[in-house]
Order: structure tokens, then C-alpha cells, then sequence
């Protein structure tokens, strides 16, 4: 019984250990380029095709308002200005007529400058994969060799290439890929401040002499927090791809 507890008390240990290094390389990866660069692996697809899109797929994001919603519409409706012979498809879980928000991204595209006659909805599609077969049903009755534009978040992009290049070849449908990412556009202004530009602007004197000066150090105001969320992105995604894979979707 000793030698038991003995044992799970040293594989306690190494595991508190292991966890221990394990948030420590975590959080050294936040000073780094690496959760960016994973991040931004996402967004390719795998040998994307080149020339004019003959469709332009909008994925149903998180809603609108709301970032991931107006970001996907907001570029899916400068791809239609760009390439103004691709059909608009979007693909949501309802109809327009059935649901508040699939409206919401039709007219949000409307609104944009997408005519109606270019628009069409792709609903019944709860998620990525049912999103994909919905699409290789309406590409099954397109002229062969359809070009489709995937406009979606960058972490988001290889999940649904790969569904619907599955979907589309269990159908045999013959179909090409390229992506817009939606990466968000930065911003213009000046981020950089000095202390005196703090201390002019009066602050009581007890929070300043609590809040540390970091002045010109972007990085530790601004990239290691969007690091943060860029690793959140990519830890999940990786969860979901390696999901869909043993279902057989991807």
C-alpha cells in the first residue's frame, strides 16, 4: 500500500511539474511571433486555385452585430465588388424567413452593394461540415469546374476547405478553392505615448505611482494579449479539425 501511494505521489509531482513547464513555454510563447504564425497557417488553403471566382461562399459567423458576423460580410461584400460575375452564396442554419439573423447577414449585404439577384442562401447548414454539404448540393447542378471564394475568419479557412473538398468529392463534384480571410484591418493611429503626455493628462497621483510605466513598449501593452487570443484560436481549432477528422468529415 505504501509503495502505491508512494508512486501516485511522485506522478502527482511530475505531472504538477510538466504542467508547471508546460504554462511557463505557454506564456514565453506570448513574447513570440509563433502564436501568429500559427494562427495565419490556418488561413491557407491547401493548393488554392488562381483566377476568378465563379462563386463567392459567405460562412455564417457569430451574428450581427457582432465582429466575426460584420468582418465576414464586410469582406464577402468587397469580394463581390472585385469579381462582379461570382455568385454570393451565404451560409447560415435558416432562411432568411425563419430567422432574425440570417436576415440580419442578407440585408447587411444588401446594404453593402450586393444586388438581390446575386445573392442566394444556403440554409440547413448547423455547422462547417453540414455548411459544405449544403454547397456541394448546389455546386452538384453548377456547369463543372466551379471556383469557389471562401470568405471567413483566417482560423476557420483550412476547416472549411477541407469539408468541402471532402463533401464535394464524396458527391463527385468537381470543385476549385481559394480564400478570403477576414483578418481585422489595424488601426492608423499612434499607440506609442510618453510618461509626460500620462502626466499631463492628471491622473490622482496614487494610480499613477500604481500603474507601472510600460510607455512605448507595444508589445507588452498590446501584442502579448492578442497573442493570447490568437493561441485560444488556434488550441481550439486544432481541437476542431482533429474532431472532424475521426468523424470522417475532413
Amino acid at each position: 500500500m505504501r509503495t502505491i501511494f508512494r508512486f501516485l505521489r511522485r506522478a502527482a509531482r511530475a505531472a504538477l511539474a510538466l504542467g508547471g513547464l508546460a504554462a511557463l513555454l505557454f506564456a514565453a510563447a506570448l513574447f513570440t511571433n509563433l502564436p501568429w504564425r500559427a494562427y495565419r497557417s490556418l488561413s491557407d488553403v491547401p493548393g488554392a486555385a488562381a483566377g476568378e471566382p465563379s462563386h463567392i461562399l459567405v460562412m455564417g459567423g457569430s451574428g450581427i452585430p457582432g465582429e466575426s458576423g460584420l468582418c465576414r460580410t464586410f469582406f464577402g461584400a468587397a469580394a463581390a465588388r472585385r469579381h462582379p460575375q461570382a455568385r454570393v452564396l451565404l451560409a447560415l442554419p435558416l432562411p432568411t424567413n425563419e430567422s432574425f439573423a440570417a436576415r440580419a447577414y442578407y440585408d447587411e449585404l444588401r446594404l453593402r452593394g450586393v444586388p438581390a439577384r446575386r445573392l442566394r442562401v444556403l440554409a440547413g447548414g448547423r455547422n462547417t461540415r453540414e455548411q459544405a454539404l449544403r454547397l456541394a448540393e448546389t455546386l452538384a447542378d453548377a456547369p463543372p469546374g466551379a471556383h469557389v471564394l471562401i470568405v471567413t475568419d483566417p482560423y476557420h479557412v483550412r476547416r472549411t476547405a477541407a469539408c468541402i473538398r471532402k463533401a464535394a468529392a464524396d458527391r463527385q463534384v468537381d470543385v476549385r478553392l481559394s480564400a478570403l480571410p477576414v483578418f481585422q484591418l489595424s488601426i492608423d493611429d499612434p499607440l506609442a505615448f510618453r510618461a509626460e503626455e500620462l502626466d499631463a493628462a492628471g491622473p490622482a497621483p496614487a494610480i499613477r505611482a500604481a500603474v507601472p510605466d510600460v510607455g512605448p513598449a507595444l508589445r507588452f501593452r498590446y501584442d502579448v494579449w492578442a497573442n493570447l487570443n490568437y493561441a485560444v484560436d488556434v488550441l481550439r481549432e486544432g481541437t476542431a479539425l482533429a474532431y472532424y477528422r475521426l468523424r470522417g468529415w475532413i
